[in-house]
C-alpha cells in the first residue's frame, strides 16, 4: 500500500514539474537582447531631424523633442578603442550626428555596422561647439541621455554589417571644407594621401605628458591643402603610446567640428594605411 501510495505521488510530482517546465516562454533567438524592440519605423531622416532643430544647433543651445521622432542609421564610430567617449555616430543617406550616451563600453551594445533606430521622443536635440547631438541635459547644455533610459530610446536592426552603403566613407579633398558643410558633419570620410604633422617616426600618439591641460587629449594635425584639420587623439586611447605613422597615408574617420575648428577623429589605427614611409 505505502509502495503504491509512493509511485502515485512520484508521478503527480513529475507531471507537475513537466507542466511547469512546458509553461516556460520559448527563447526569441530572432530579437536582439538589448533596446527597445518596440520602436517602429524610421518616420524621419538625419538630415530632415537636423534642419528641425537648426536654430538650437546653430544656437549651440539645445531642444526638447516633443514629437513622435524616429530616425535610423549605421553607426560608423564608437568607443571600442577609448578614442571616443560616451557617444557614437550615426550616419545615414542624407547626413550624420552624435548620440550621446552617458556610459563607457558602449561598442559592445553599438557596435560598428550595426542599424539602429533612435526613438527621439523625451530626448534632447542641440549643437555642442555647434555640432549636432542627440541626448539630455548636462549643466544647461546639450550632454549625454542618463544610460538607464538609453535603452529605451534604441533599436537595433539586423546584425552589424561593415558593407553596409553608409560605412563606405565619402573620399574628400580641400573643397570639402566650406561653411556649407559645418552642417553637415560626422560624417563618415576618407583623407587620401595626407600626412600627419608630428609625424618623425619617433613621436606617439598621444602621451599623458603632452597633455598638461589635463583635458584627456593630444592634438596631432594634418595638412590637406590650404586646411589645417585637428587630429584629436585621447590619452585614454588605446594606441595613444603608438609610434605615429610616417609619410603618405589613407585615413578613415569621422569630420567633427568644434566651433570654427575642422577636427578629426578615428576610432583605430586599423582606420589608417600607409602608403609610403
Amino acid at each position: 500500500m505505502k509502495a503504491i501510495k509512493y509511485l502515485s505521488m512520484l508521478a503527480l510530482t513529475l507531471f507537475t514539474a513537466t507542466s511547469c517546465m512546458n509553461s516556460f516562454d520559448e527563447p526569441k533567438f530572432n530579437e536582439p537582447p538589448f533596446g527597445n524592440n518596440g520602436i517602429g519605423e524610421a518616420n524621419t531622416t538625419i538630415a530632415q531631424l537636423k534642419d528641425m532643430y537648426k536654430s538650437a544647433i546653430s544656437g549651440n543651445s539645445y531642444q526638447q523633442v516633443t514629437d513622435d521622432i524616429i530616425v535610423e542609421g549605421v553607426v560608423v564610430a564608437n568607443d571600442i578603442t577609448g578614442n571616443v567617449y560616451k557617444q557614437f555616430i550615426i550616419n545615414d543617406e542624407t547626413g550624420a550626428i552624435v548620440v550621446g550616451v552617458n556610459d563607457v563600453g558602449l561598442y559592445a551594445m553599438v557596435p560598428v555596422g550595426q542599424r539602429v533606430r533612435i526613438a527621439c521622443k523625451d530626448l534632447y536635440v542641440g549643437g555642442y561647439g555647434y555640432m549636432a547631438q542627440i541626448g539630455g541635459l548636462y549643466n544647461g547644455s546639450i550632454g549625454r541621455m542618463n544610460k538607464n533610459v538609453f535603452p529605451d530610446h534604441i533599436r537595433l536592426v539586423g546584425l552589424p554589417d561593415p558593407t553596409q552603403e553608409e560605412m563606405k566613407p565619402e573620399v574628400i579633398d580641400d573643397s570639402f571644407f566650406t561653411d556649407e558643410n559645418k552642417a553637415n558633419l560626422a560624417k563618415y570620410v576618407r583623407l587620401e594621401n595626407v600626412e600627419i604633422t608630428e609625424a618623425d617616426g619617433t613621436a606617439l600618439w598621444s602621451p599623458e605628458e603632452l597633455d598638461p591641460s589635463d583635458y584627456g587629449v593630444v592634438e596631432r594635425h594634418i595638412k590637406m591643402g590650404k586646411t589645417n584639420i585637428v587630429l584629436r587623439i585621447s590619452t585614454y586611447a588605446d594606441f595613444a603610446y603608438d609610434v605615429i605613422p610616417t609619410g603618405k597615408l589613407n585615413i578613415n574617420g569621422v569630420m567633427t567640428r568644434f566651433k570654427d575648428y575642422w577636427q578629426f577623429v578615428i576610432t583605430s589605427t586599423n582606420d589608417i594605411e600607409q602608403i609610403s614611409e
